[in-house]
């Protein structure tokens, strides 16, 4: 091999930039789990990526079930923040947000409202249904929790209605936290919010899978239109229901990120 030759691969390696496996290293992926989910619902997926190269965190989140609302979604977010800078910390120059469900709404959030990252993947994104009086005791709660706010009370724990794909569950939180999340004017309380106020400021690529399985993604594919054009965004189908999406979307994942320049 000629001598310059030899010098420009050593080189290449040591900066890990030869091919994709050094592409790979140099991106970081947050994984955010679902409502009153735990980071192992991301383990799967998380495992396929770290085995792809890339680096992965997996979050406990303020909304997982163990914590439920123990924190207002915009401090929330700054979790989000911290897992971002350990993933930096440990090498990653360019960061995905990804999530599924909840966690799919509060990836896109944080997209549309963060700069320097270099894609977004939503996978079965799920969020307050669009006409809350379908669901009485849910209604009630926010009203409840509006209530206790503008009475200065929404330091105060309560007992308050939620929903998980339609089913209802009773979580405890402050009525600010829980308002927090479901007051509807709220950019990402709903789809309809989603898709009218955090999409079309996204200027990152977004991935976004949906299981052929699910019905909260049964009309996703014109919400995902909202986002602007990018030749690098995604909208794919896997077999699988809500719950199941991650473990199913590994492929479609890992195929995507090999895109991002």
């Amino acid at each position: 091999m000629r001598p310059w030759l030899v010098m420009h691969v050593a080189i290449l390696l040591m900066a890990g930039g030869a091919g994709p496996a050094g592409a790979a290293a140099s991106l970081g992926v947050v994984l955010l789990h679902g409502k009153t989910g735990t980071p192992e619902q991301m383990g799967k997926l998380a495992a396929t990526l770290k085995d792809a190269g890339y680096a992965v965190s997996t979050p406990e989140m303020c909304w997982s079930k163990s914590r439920i609302f123990d924190k207002a979604l915009p401090d929330c977010l700054k979790e989000v923040d911290a897992a971002v800078a350990g993933l930096k910390s440990g090498g990653a120059s360019r960061i995905v947000i990804g999530g599924v469900s909840q966690g799919a709404i509060v990836a896109i959030d944080y997209g549309a409202t963060h700069t320097g990252l270099a894609g977004v993947v939503a996978l079965a994104p799920a969020a307050d249904p669009p006409d809350a009086s379908k669901y009485p005791d849910f209604a009630a709660a926010i009203k409840t929790a509006q209530a206790a706010v503008k009475a200065r009370k929404g330091n105060e724990v309560g007992e308050y209605d939620d929903l998980i794909d339609g089913a209802p569950i009773t979580v405890n939180a402050t009525a600010a936290n829980y308002l927090s999340f479901h007051d509807p004017k709220a950019p990402s309380s709903t789809i309809r919010g989603v898709k009218g106020k955090l999409l079309p400021k996204l200027t990152v690529p977004l991935l976004w899978v949906a299981g052929t399985n699910d019905p909260t993604q049964a009309s996703t594919r014109a919400v995902f239109g909202a986002a602007p054009d990018n030749k690098l965004s995604n909208y794919e189908r896997v077999e699988a229901d809500h719950a199941g999406t991650p473990d199913a979307s590994g492929d479609i994942v890992v195929a995507w990120l090999k895109t991002l320049p």
